[in-house]
């Protein structure tokens, strides 16, 4: 099978004595090289900013350097890419496909203005909290993006730096929105009409990410998924997703080691040919099943970079 992820924290949360091929978190190579024909991976580069301090930049630099060894450390399995051509180039040589992100901007301090340079093409203004830029779902969904936040957008949007609204707030979200017409992602988000909690959508969102052909990569932390989930649950997520009209926007966005609650029936990345033999039995079609799997993400890519 083919497998594309859009969100996992792995990079900034394994062991500093592991490795990217094979850890004791959520996801690793060797795991994935057991299942997976095609592999690309979005990998979150994030710190908890009221835990860094004041050293904000230099918990970020610190944390960008070793994803990137980690990265580099793979050559013949996995590749850092900066465009949508490395990606397809990656996947013809038989090796992995890997991007950047950054999840809550404001860790990067001063490095915002080198953040094409530093190969981040995926950027989350917020994470839990309220920053300078925007306000975090958890924290305030009636408080949306600063003056600050705005100026910065736009500088993203110039630089062709895709924004991401998984943990932004529904205010960030409608005011995001509203500034531009590109498409987003929301890396890592479920439904909140299917289970109510601030961090999955609000409909509306998701039909403006399918009127402009963005994407939704499906979340597996449990307490977004349901009460006592199992992956029957989750793909009552795909489903509402897909009665909005979302058949081409529709992905995976694990949230592997950045979280480590799942539904039952989800160990870690091991685990992903049984959800999508969840998908087989719930009655997705193998067209459908390989459009939430790979090509989906895989379009939104191709487009955006």
């Amino acid at each position: 099978m083919n497998y594309f992820d859009c969100h996992a924290d792995t990079l900034t949360k394994i062991a500093k004595s592991q490795s990217l091929w094979e850890n004791s978190g959520s996801l690793d190579l060797s795991r994935i090289h057991r299942f997976a024909d095609s592999y690309a991976q979005i990998f979150a580069i994030f710190k908890d900013r009221a835990k860094a301090g004041a050293c904000t930049e230099e918990v970020f630099m610190q944390a960008y350097e070793r994803a990137v060894s980690l990265l580099k450390a793979q050559p013949d399995t996995i590749a850092w890419c900066l465009t949508a051509a490395d990606m397809h180039k990656a996947h013809e040589e038989g090796r992995a496909a890997a991007f950047l992100s950054v999840e809550d901007i404001s860790i990067m301090g001063a490095y915002t203005e080198r953040i094409y340079e530093l190969g981040i093409r995926f950027v989350l203004l917020s994470w839990n909290y309220e920053n300078e830029y925007a306000c975090g779902a958890a924290a305030d969904q009636t408080k949306g993006l600063t003056d600050k936040g705005r100026m910065l957008v736009k500088e993203l949007l110039a630089r062709q730096i895709v924004l991401d609204i998984s943990h932004l707030s529904d205010r960030g979200v409608e005011e995001l929105f509203h500034m531009t017409d590109q498409p987003v992602m929301a890396s890592h988000s479920n439904v909140r009409e299917v289970f109510e909690h601030p961090r999955n959508l609000k409909k509306e969102h998701i039909k403006e990410l399918i009127r402009r052909k963005g994407l939704i990569g499906l979340n597996f932390y449990k307490k977004f998924v349901g009460e006592q989930p199992d992956l029957t649950d989750l793909v009552r997520h795909a489903d509402a997703v897909l009665s909005l009209g979302g058949e081409d926007i529709l992905a995976v966005g694990s949230d592997f080691d950045g979280c480590m609650e799942f539904p039952k029936g989800i160990a870690g990345v091991q685990s992903i040919p049984a959800v999508r033999e969840a998908f087989e039995r719930e009655g997705f079609g193998s067209s459908l099943i390989e459009k939430i799997f790979f090509r989906n993400a895989q379009r939104f890519v191709t487009e955006a970079l």
